[in-house]
């Protein structure tokens, strides 16, 4: 008997983990799902928006979105200029919230706290009622 191809390198416990968290883990993709994932480009969704979406490995994704030619590295790699830092720092001290300045900044929440923690801003103020 021939080995299943789905778990030719992997052992069939692993397999089987990664198929439940990831529906369509070593399945052919669909001309219906890469439409939606020109969606959620468009959208600018994460990656691992995508991935939760389509039922994929975040790895599979990544790899449709080249082949598609819809990849990006992400933001979070993109270097920190002088005016971003003085704008993330004037937004958060005006009482903007993460989620807007990420949005204002082009950036990820992560990528703001961790800019906010670099810069030794107390991220952790207590909010006046």
């Amino acid at each position: 008997m021939a080995p299943n191809r789905s778990t030719y390198f992997l052992p069939q416990e692993q397999y089987e983990e990664i198929k439940k968290k990831y529906p369509k883990f070593n399945e052919p993709w669909s001309s219906d799902e890469e439409n939606v994932l020109y969606e959620l480009t468009e959208q600018k969704a994460s990656r691992k928006e995508m991935s939760e979406a389509l039922g994929r490995t975040p790895n599979s994704v990544k790899m449709k979105l080249m082949e598609l030619g819809l990849y990006t590295k992400t933001q979070a790699a993109r270097p920190w200029s002088e005016d971003e830092e003085n704008k993330l720092v004037s937004l958060y001290n005006t009482g903007a919230d993460l989620e807007n300045i990420a949005l204002e900044l082009g950036r990820s929440v992560n990528a703001i706290v961790k800019r906010l923690i670099y810069l030794r801003i107390n991220i952790f103020k207590k909010k006046e009622a």
